[in-house]
């Protein structure tokens, strides 16, 4: 299936919007406690931030649904109530998106997940509805998070905070045993990675809102750090909350999931647990170091989540992946065009960004 967006799209602040191995077989629950102690903050891009070519603090992207060269993107820092003069997302400001749902018991929305190894491929199959409650969607009328949705319009809704959470196929299939190139390759999709930890993926962080911008700084998401697009719930970043096994504070953080070539994504905390920064990793959102893999203790190049942008992988070291969902999205930008297309008044694209 493919989409088509119009123009009015060029308005919206679009939301970009992973350990089993062997048998196919359904995801289980996961009754570990969570995190409770969230980052005090999140570092997001300065105005003029590239992402053309593989460099720490910035995605390396080629997306193919959005017509416009990377060399003509640039982002712009964000001046929404929870980001603060040195650029910092402060998570407890964040306007997040209210109410819960939990999807064990919702009809027909069952959280559906599964994950095996064959012929030297890693598949995973669902649903897209993670393990976890989420915020309500659409979002609800008098609640903090409505008015940046509802001054959003969006294609076949009266506004973004119509969209709901629903089924979907999720269908991606990536190397199982992925091969380090030192030669980075750019992300050329929405999609990420799959958090086989919950079932649901991760998008990546742009959106075009009259210009582009990191979606954390822009707009609310929920407390597990996640909203829907186009009807598919995906996280922006780690959730300290919604993740079920964050593992030991002392010890190296547990895999949360992988990226679209196979590496294995890792929570925020290095070797003796030390929380990584972006300069501890290398253009990727990555390094080599001993990880747990398929079972065994290995030293290999994996990704981590952290709190500086881009959050997670920033560009891939192996040979990315496929998918069978057929589904393109262009981050809000006109897809019928290769220009940006504005055609909302100052005082509306400025309502779509700040409260």
């Amino acid at each position: 299936m493919s989409i088509t967006l119009n123009t009015s799209l060029s308005r919206l602040i679009i939301f970009m919007s992973l350990m089993l191995i062997g048998a196919p077989m359904a995801m289980a629950d996961h009754d570990e406690e969570y995190d409770p102690n969230p980052p005090s903050y999140f570092v997001t891009p300065a105005t003029g931030t590239g992402v053309a070519a593989a460099a720490r603090n910035t995605q390396f992207l080629c997306l193919s649904a959005i017509p416009i060269a990377p060399a003509n993107i640039t982002l712009t820092a964000q001046t929404t109530s929870w980001v603060d003069k040195h650029n910092q997302v402060i998570p407890s400001e964040i306007p997040y998106v209210a109410g819960e749902v939990n999807w064990k018991n919702v009809p027909n929305s069952h959280p559906e997940f599964r994950t095996w190894v064959e012929n030297g491929q890693r598949h995973f199959k669902g649903n897209g509805i993670p393990n976890h409650p989420t915020g309500v969607f659409p979002v609800q009328a008098n609640t903090p998070a409505y008015s940046y949705y509802a001054a959003a319009p969006a294609e076949g809704y009266t506004s973004a905070a119509e969209i709901p959470i629903a089924p979907y196929d999720l269908d991606v299939t990536v190397p199982a045993d992925p091969v380090y190139s030192e030669t980075p390759t750019c992300i050329n999709d929405l999609m990420t990675g799959v958090v086989t930890q919950t079932g649901a993926v991760w998008h990546a962080n742009l959106a075009y809102a009259g210009v582009w911008v990191d979606p954390i700084a822009a707009l609310p998401v929920d407390q597990c750090w996640g909203h829907p697009y186009n009807t598919m719930y995906h996280y922006h970043g780690f959730s300290w909350k919604c993740f079920p096994n964050q593992g030991e504070a002392h010890e190296h953080s547990p895999l949360f999931g992988y990226a679209m070539d196979g590496f294995g994504v890792y929570g925020p905390r290095g070797d003796k647990g030390d929380l990584l920064t972006n300069e501890d990793l290398d253009e990727c959102h990555g390094h080599f170091g001993r990880i747990k893999w398929n079972g065994r203790w290995k030293n290999m190049y994996h990704y981590h989540v952290n709190n500086e942008y881009p959050y997670g992988p920033g560009c891939y070291r192996g040979a990315i992946g496929k998918t069978g969902m057929h589904i393109k999205h262009s981050h809000g930008f006109p897809s019928s065009s290769g220009l940006p297309v504005d055609s909302a008044p100052a005082k509306e694209r400025e309502g779509n960004m700040q409260h």
